[in-house]
């Protein structure tokens, strides 16, 4: 099956599906710039959600993104693989990388007839494959895991810093104040998320030590979420419209801060491939996962804890420690090294 399926090279077109959380999006940008240096000739296209294209605009390691509508309910299950095969087959490629492991995505590739087929054997997909990658052997950065693709096309494999391109912000901030962004949210689950009193607490000290305004963000879901938090805060916190803001405001938004406060979500990852500060609270995931971009980044964790990276999205525990333990002082602690480093930056 290899001979029928030769490596891309100059004028052939290379297709990335991508993964679907935001955070592994962004720890996927490492590829297509390596894809695009050593491959300087080929045509480089990536699909994914519709609001990905936000994301990834102003990358010239992508030549175009193509969105895909999401799947809803069994019966969208088989409807989203078919659209999503005739998305892929629109783009007429000569290869494409699937980044997710699902069933799903090597199928749709497969009923779009994309001639190399390439990712990890994963739930029994494989025959779906041409090139398989080795099973992931355990906790590692998805920067790292991607990489693994690089060598699957004969290509050198490379990990660079993930990379994003911030716009002016839709909404106007004055250029004289400092603010902290804050993404409480977490797509994964309950789990991930700290005490509203503790993230009040600690943002409403933080605020009268240093000034720095709150500046909440959050998926359009997370609106209330988001309003609970402001309702309660002493500090004059500014409110991102998450009902009219994308994620190309997103990116500006984090870009004009001076830190971002975020649970392990995909505020982390942009703000990481920004360049912006981050202190990010773990504790039914593994730090290991997201390992990329350390140098600017305060990881806060009950180690004493044996319970830590469960994967639970609901902690069983009644108590849920690896979160209730986190206290306002600790955060606190964490910001202002934050800081230090920030201001040692400028």
């Amino acid at each position: 099956m290899g001979a029928k399926s030769p490596t891309p090279g100059p004028g052939s077109t290379l297709l990335v599906r991508l993964p679907n959380p935001l955070g592994d999006v962004v720890m996927a940008t490492p590829l297509l710039r390596a894809l695009r240096t050593q491959l300087p000739g080929a045509r480089i296209l990536a699909c994914g959600a519709a609001p990905l294209g936000a994301l990834l605009d102003g990358l010239d390691s992508l030549d175009g993104f193509l969105p895909l509508a999401p799947r809803r309910g069994p019966a969208g299950e088989r409807a989203g693989v078919a659209a999503h095969a005739a998305v892929m087959r629109q783009a007429r490629a000569d290869a494409v990388l699937l980044l997710p492991n699902s069933w799903s995505a090597a199928l749709a590739a497969w009923r779009a007839r994309i001639r190399l087929r390439v990712g990890r054997g994963a739930q029994g997909r494989g025959l779906l494959l041409h090139r398989r990658l080795p099973p992931i052997p355990g906790p590692a950065p998805m920067t790292e895991l991607y990489a693994d693709f690089l060598p699957a096309l004969g290509l050198r494999r490379e990990v660079a810093p993930a990379e994003l391109v911030a716009g002016a912000p839709a909404t106007p901030l004055p250029v004289d104040e400092a603010f902290l962004a804050v993404a409480p949210g977490a797509a994964f689950g309950e789990s991930k998320k700290l005490p509203l009193e503790t993230l009040v607490a600690v943002l409403d000290a933080w605020h009268a030590e240093s000034g720095w305004r709150p500046l909440l963000l959050g998926a359009p879901g997370e609106r209330a979420e988001l309003e609970a938090i402001a309702e309660r805060l002493r500090a004059p916190a500014v409110l991102a419209s998450p009902q009219h803001a994308g994620l190309d405001e997103a990116k500006a938004l984090l870009a004009r801060s001076r830190g971002l406060l975020a649970m392990d979500n995909g505020a982390r990852h942009m703000a990481a491939a920004l360049g912006v500060p981050q202190v990010v609270v773990y504790g039914p995931t593994h730090p290991a996962w997201s390992a990329h971009a350390l140098d600017r980044t305060t990881i806060v964790r009950r180690e004493e804890l044996d319970c830590l990276s469960c994967h639970h999205q609901r902690c069983p525990l009644p108590d849920h420690p690896c979160m209730t333990r986190i206290g306002a002082e600790q955060l606190l602690e964490a910001l202002r090294g934050l800081a230090e480093k920030e201001d040692g930056d400028r």
